[in-house]
């Protein structure tokens, strides 16, 4: 390992490209494995181990950077998705982030959420984990037509024969706080839709869209 890969290693702030493992939280090292596998994913960036009121000196920088107008601020905690416990929903996300006293301020906001009572009751309710910091991704906006999510496994019945799809206009915190409703597709093995629940008579996605997911 050469002088410049271990400086790397140890600064607190890594491009999502520079992530190769789960020290940096599941959500940032499953982003860093799309960007390997060639998925065009949003340019970003995390702060491990990330603290309130402590302003990094180079944070400014890997912001311009990005070259976005605006950018998303959300959690990437050590225990956030692991297999006896699920963290959605629970930490803050901030959207449309446009400029560096708002970003300090988003960051702040997603690192205090890590002690709110609910994080707090869920942490000793459901997995006894003790809070392990919070790492903060930022990354940028994406004007979105349609957003969503996609599961490889049901997750109310585990089966791993089909692909779900849920999809809302705009962007996709609709669909995760509850706002929206989505349009929901099953794809299964063979590559055919065979499950379309639309929410109004025009189908969000195309066939073409949806296959190409």
């Amino acid at each position: 390992m050469d002088a410049s890969e271990y400086q790397g290693l140890n600064r607190q702030i890594l491009s999502l490209d520079e992530i190769t493992d789960r020290s940096c939280g599941g959500k940032a090292f499953g982003l860093s494995q799309l960007i390997e596998m060639g998925f065009s994913v949003p340019a970003g960036f995390v702060i491990r181990n990330a603290k309130v009121q402590t302003y990094l000196s180079d944070l400014n920088d890997f912001h311009l950077a990005l070259e976005s107008e605006k950018v998303a601020v959300r959690s990437s905690a050590i225990d956030e998705d692991g297999d006896d416990a699920s963290f959605a929903g629970q930490y803050d996300t901030i959207l449309n982030v446009t400029n560096e006293f708002e970003l300090c301020d988003a960051i702040e906001r997603c690192v205090k959420s890590a002690e709110s009572n609910l994080v707090r009751s869920y942490q000793q309710e459901r997995a006894r984990l003790a809070n392990t910091g919070m790492n903060v991704i930022v990354q940028s906006m994406v004007n979105a037509h349609v957003s969503g999510v996609v599961f490889t496994a049901d997750p109310i019945t585990a089966r791993r024969d089909r692909l779900l799809i849920d999809a809302v206009s705009g962007l996709g915190e609709r669909l995760v706080s509850g706002e929206a409703t989505p349009d929901h597709y099953e794809i299964n093995l063979a590559n055919d839709i065979v499950v379309r629940h639309l929410v109004n008579n025009a189908s969000l996605l195309n066939d073409k869209e949806i296959l190409l997911i």
